[in-house]
């Protein structure tokens, strides 16, 4: 997802997730697509470390929305509203990955124009679309790994 694909509040959201120093990670299909995968998604899936932090709330003032953490599995958590909008899904249960401390350490960093996301790599969202097996993860699967086949190619010639 080219960074001008990001609205104005979402693009503030991850801006001020970084200048507060809340670890998440940008997963699916939207992490893919800034890495240049032709895929389309409608929406951002962030994974954070702790969605207890109280900062989290910070952040999506600071964007102009707000941050609900849910509660005991009766409503989800979600991030948005005003300024933010309502693409941001946040992801509980990544299927398919290690813990968040290890897939962190894994993570690719992205420069959208000045703002630093860091991204799940390609072979990590492959592997977490194998393990989800819904026809939707799967279908995604072959664009996935062409996009990783070119990334591999590059990394061979640079």
């Amino acid at each position: 997802m080219p960074d001008y694909l990001l609205e104005p509040g979402e693009r503030a959201f991850l801006a001020a997730l970084e200048e507060l120093g809340i670890r998440y990670l940008v997963i699916g299909v939207g992490a893919a697509v800034m890495q240049g995968a032709s895929l389309v998604t409608q929406d951002i899936d962030l994974w954070f470390e702790d969605r207890t932090d109280r900062r989290l709330h910070e952040a999506a003032h600071r964007a102009g929305g707000v941050f609900v953490p849910g509660h005991f599995g009766m409503m989800p958590t979600q991030v948005g509203g005003g300024e933010i909008g309502d693409r941001i899904d946040v992801v509980t249960t990544p299927q398919g990955l290690d813990d968040f401390a290890t897939e962190y350490a894994r993570a690719k960093l992205l420069d959208l124009d000045g703002l630093t996301v860091r991204v799940l790599p390609l072979d990590r969202i492959i592997a977490s679309k194998r393990a989800a097996g819904r026809p939707k993860d799967v279908a995604v699967v072959p664009a996935l790994e062409a996009a990783l086949a070119v990334e591999r190619d590059e990394e061979r010639e640079g």
